[in-house]
């Protein structure tokens, strides 16, 4: 239990630089990530040192810019309880807290542009592989690591298949892919009772949301869904239910 308060803590202070991460990344494919205002054009100032001083406002115009930093604050501390309690003292925490923390940008830049920059997802495979990897060397047993390596091959190359299944923009696209894989691999290393919950929480959880909306009639059977959340909310059920 400390462990996961702790974890929560770090990432909710971690909120203001996630929201501007959020708010740069918020884009059109092939557009470069935001550095001025949206309002003004004013640039935003250098430094890396910047992003945790983030307010969320202009500092010329005052122009609201992004997600609200309380609430990115208060998923990022969801996500970091999560995750710290399941692991406890397990030296992969530190990577699945920075995978927790990139689910929350995927999810808030999803939900703003449908779209899940691979800026994010290459980084957090990249975590995983070496975290995970790391941690499995120190306790001498690499098993948890080649089963997450399969279980991101099989939900990748499932969501993928999905995607060339309707490959016109409106069902499962290439960025759900890689998430599902990325997924898969923080997932697989868990267990495979995870790796499938979560994958089918997940699912289920869109196909729910799709036909809630169909229902109410704010939805077309042609409308686009964004899938990255709900495969965030199936991950986060498998971690706290595993």
């Amino acid at each position: 239990m400390m462990v996961g308060v702790a974890t929560a803590l770090v990432a909710a202070l971690c909120g203001p630089a996630l929201a501007r991460a959020v708010y740069q990344l918020s884009v059109d494919a092939g557009t470069p990530a935001r550095t001025v205002c949206r309002h003004c054009d004013t640039r935003f100032p250098p430094g890396g040192l910047r992003f945790l001083v983030w307010s969320g406002r202009c500092g010329h115009c005052r122009g609201m810019l992004g997600p609200r930093i309380w609430l990115v604050a208060v998923v990022a501390g969801i996500g970091g309880f999560v995750v710290g309690h399941r692991l406890g003292n397990d030296p992969a925490l530190l990577a699945f807290t920075v995978f927790a923390l990139g689910c929350v940008v995927l999810s808030f830049v999803d939900i703003a542009v449908r779209r899940l920059p691979d800026q994010l997802t290459a980084p957090l495979a990249a975590v995983g592989v070496v975290g995970l990897g790391t941690a499995g060397y120190l306790a001498r047993d690499m098993t948890p690591v080649l089963r997450g390596l399969i279980g991101a091959a099989l939900a990748g190359g499932f969501f993928l298949a999905l995607a060339w299944i309707r490959p016109d923009g409106e069902g499962m696209g290439l960025g759900d892919a890689k998430l599902a894989g990325v997924l898969g691999l923080y997932l697989g290393w868990l267990g495979w009772n995870d790796l499938v919950l979560g994958i089918l929480a997940g699912t289920t959880a869109a196909t729910v949301f799709a036909l809630f909306m169909l229902r109410t009639g704010r939805m077309t059977r042609r409308s686009a869904i964004t899938y990255g959340p709900f495969l965030v909310l199936g991950a986060v059920l498998a971690v706290v239910l595993g």
